[in-house]
């Protein structure tokens, strides 16, 4: 028994056949296309920045922390060896990693990464705070702390700033 050729209705038939045409690509020159790649490549360079203002944030929490402890152990017969460590310590934490926050941060809005620095900036406060409490009594204030920012920034560039709320968690 043969079987019955099929035929198609005629609006099947011709949706059959205009579905053979190319597929849809997206043209090569587009404003929105471009606009797109633009701001993703935007927003990589954001993060990536980030990632490294967070990577230095963390090792100056760490380094700072060591700086604190080092300091509680003060004894009356070592105070002066220890204090005079510390702060060659904390000197070290400024030159290799505030230096490099400063580095990454200077002209550009740091606001906008004030969350990902923030902890260790205070952390760092309260370790150059202590240092300078054991050894003069006194504290260090904010127009200190930032005086000591300002040779590490491009002159050329805005300078990174600690702001008040930082140094009062500090």
């Amino acid at each position: 028994m043969a079987s019955k050729p099929q035929h198609l209705h005629p609006i099947a038939e011709a949706s059959v056949l205009t579905s053979a045409k190319k597929p849809r690509t997206m043209t090569t020159v587009s404003a929105m296309k471009d606009g797109f790649a633009n701001y993703t490549d935007y927003l990589n360079q954001f993060n990536d920045k980030r990632e490294r203002v967070v990577k230095a944030s963390r090792d100056i929490t760490i380094n700072s922390k060591k700086v604190i402890f080092q300091v509680h152990r003060i004894s009356k017969s070592n105070r002066e060896e220890v204090l005079e460590k510390a702060e060659k310590d904390l000197a070290a934490v400024t030159s290799q990693y505030i230096s490099r926050l400063v580095k990454e941060l200077q002209g550009t809005d740091f606001w906008r990464l004030r969350r990902a620095y923030s902890p260790g900036v205070q952390e760092y406060i309260e370790a150059a705070t202590l240092c300078k409490f054991c050894k003069s009594g006194t504290l260090l204030d904010l127009a200190e702390i930032n005086a000591t920012l300002l040779p590490l920034s491009d002159p050329s560039l805005e300078p990174l700033q600690i702001n008040v709320l930082d140094y009062l968690l500090g």
